[in-house]
C-alpha cells in the first residue's frame, strides 16, 4: 500500500468532533481535581516534521512539562504531551497552592502535572480507539528534558522517515488562569496510513451516492452537508461506548 497524505478537511473534522465529544468527559475529570474550568473546543493540525520540532521548542522544552510514550497497542510510533512553561506553572500553582519560583518545578510538581496529564492522555488513546475501532495501549511514559532527547527518539529505524505529524491542542481556564496542553501523535508510516485509511472509510460511509442536483463536488452547499453527515457519523461511532476516561472517573 503507497503511503497515504493528509490531503483533506475531512480527515481533521472527523479528529475534531472525535476531540469535541472525549474533551468533555474529560472536563468533568479534571474539574474534580483542578475545580470548576471551561475548556476552548481542541484545534487539530497536521504539522510536517520540521515544523513540529520548531513548534515543540518554541513552547520551551526545558523549562516546560514534556514526557513522551510508544504506542505499543493498535497503532505504532510516539506520542508527546506538553505543557508549555507558564501552562506548567500555572497548573503547580492550581494543584500545590504554590509559584515553583525560579529554581523551576520540582518532582512533586512534575507528579501533580502528571496526574492532569494521565486524564488528557486518556482521553486521546481513547479518540485513537474509536476511530481505528481497536485497543490503543501506551508505554509508561519517558521524560523529555531537552529538544535532543526528542531527536533522539525520531531517530529510531521505525520513525526516521516520518515525515507528518499531527498535533492537538487544548486549552481550558479556571477563573483568569489559562492552560495550554499539547498532544503530539508521531506515527510510523503503516501506522498513519491505517489511520488516514479509517478516516477514509467513515467519510465513504456518509457519502450521498448522488450529489444534490445541479451541484458539483466542489460546491460550498455539498461540502457542507457531507461535512454534517461526518459530524453525526463520528458522534454516533464514539457514543456506542462509554469513554474510558468516564469510567474511570464513575464512583
Amino acid at each position: 500500500m503507497s503511503h497515504k497524505s493528509w490531503f483533506s478537511e475531512w480527515y481533521q473534522d472527523i479528529f475534531r468532533e472525535a476531540s469535541n465529544i472525549a474533551m468533555s468527559h474529560a472536563l468533568t475529570a479534571l474539574s474534580n481535581m483542578i475545580g470548576e474550568i471551561e475548556m476552548e473546543p481542541p484545534s487539530v493540525k497536521v504539522l510536517p516534521r520540521a515544523k513540529f520540532l520548531h513548534e515543540l521548542a518554541s513552547k520551551g522544552i526545558k523549562d516546560s512539562f514534556v514526557v513522551m510514550f510508544d504506542i505499543t497497542e493498535g497503532l505504532s510510533g510516539l506520542t508527546i504531551l506538553q505543557f508549555p512553561k507558564e501552562s506548567a506553572r500555572a497548573l503547580v500553582a492550581t494543584l500545590l497552592g504554590m509559584d515553583p519560583g525560579d529554581e523551576g518545578i520540582d518532582e512533586m510538581g512534575r507528579s501533580a502535572i502528571m496526574e492532569i496529564g494521565n486524564i488528557l492522555i486518556s482521553v486521546y488513546t481513547d479518540i485513537l480507539a474509536k476511530l481505528i475501532e481497536e485497543p490503543v495501549s501506551l508505554s509508561p511514559p519517558k521524560p523529555a528534558e531537552s529538544l535532543y532527547d526528542v531527536e533522539k527518539e525520531l531517530s529510531r529505524p521505525d520513525l526516521r522517515d516520518v515525515t507528518e505529524v499531527i498535533m492537538f491542542k487544548t486549552r481550558f481556564y479556571q477563573r483568569d488562569t489559562g492552560i495550554e496542553s499539547l498532544f503530539y501523535l508521531v506515527p510510523t508510516k503503516d501506522a498513519f496510513d491505517k489511520l488516514v485509511g479509517r478516516l477514509e472509510a467513515q467519510v465513504k460511509d456518509v457519502e450521498p451516492e448522488i450529489p444534490l442536483e445541479g451541484a458539483s463536488e466542489t460546491d460550498e452547499g455539498v461540502k457542507e452537508s457531507r461535512a454534517d453527515k461526518t459530524r453525526e457519523n463520528t458522534r454516533d461511532n464514539l457514543s456506542k461506548e462509554k469513554p474510558m476516561l468516564n469510567e474511570q472517573t464513575e464512583g
